[in-house]
């Protein structure tokens, strides 16, 4: 008689006031849970320690309620395919695909830093600050498309600032270039930095974000020399001057 698979024990659900995963208990095998992240209605994103790797990591599995939706399981393959697309400073990395598992989830690198919404919330960004992430963004949806993939979620939420460079955490999310319009991108970048920087900016920075937001934007290596050359000239940067 072949012996049984051991099956990992599936949490219990979440109750009204308790947290799902209490802190130290076990996500799944080697994970153990240290806080909630938030997500949205299908998945939900708990930083945890990974035994094996020794060091934090976000894990994003589906909500009780979906854990057997064949619809959010897909997604998460989804997510990790276009992960496998992406290798840049700006993206986390995936550490880990199990989509397939009992409980599915996915174990993505952790960036310690504060997002855009908690930066924004102590007052408008100087305008050197915001040409530097303007020029980070801009080359990480210059990775993207050349790899095939747009509609980047460009969401203050979404963005952290690691060691002073944004880091773009659901990239994930991202869809196939052939099913979206790669200039949508670059609208939503130039929207995002006009949000971020003090009025009145300088002439420079002011040029390069009104052209993302108009109708025409130009290519993702125009943004990325349009925002290159808003940098002043002073600013502690190892972007090249000249692209």
């Amino acid at each position: 008689m072949q012996a049984a698979t051991a099956v990992p024990s599936r949490p219990p659900a979440l109750l009204p006031g308790r947290r799902r995963f209490p802190p130290g208990e076990r996500i799944c095998p080697g994970l153990l849970a240290r806080e909630p992240l938030g997500g949205d209605g299908h998945v939900e994103r708990w930083l945890a320690w990974s035994q094996e790797l020794w060091t934090q990591v976000v894990v994003e599995l589906p909500r009780d309620e979906h854990a057997d939706d064949l619809r959010t399981v897909r997604r998460l393959a989804r997510e990790a395919r276009t992960l496998r697309r992406l290798s840049h400073p700006a993206i986390p990395r995936l550490l880990d695909d199990q989509h397939d598992h009992p409980l599915p989830h996915l174990v993505l690198e952790h960036v310690e830093g504060r997002t855009l919404d908690r930066v924004r919330a102590d007052g408008p960004l100087p305008p050197a600050q915001v040409a530097g992430l303007g020029v980070g963004l801009a080359a990480c949806v210059r990775h993207a498309h050349a790899r095939g993939l747009a509609d980047l979620p460009l969401d203050p939420r979404g963005i952290a600032i690691r060691s002073g460079e944004p880091v773009l955490l659901f990239a994930g999310a991202a869809r196939d270039l052939r099913r979206s319009d790669p200039h949508l991108d670059l609208v939503a970048l130039g929207r995002l930095l006009h949000e971020l920087v003090a009025p009145p900016c300088p002439p420079e920075l002011d040029a390069a974000v009104t052209a993302l937001c108009g109708t025409r934007p130009g290519t993702d290596l125009d943004a990325v020399r349009l925002l290159v050359a808003a940098l002043p000239p002073d600013a502690a940067t190892t972007w090249p001057r000249a692209v």
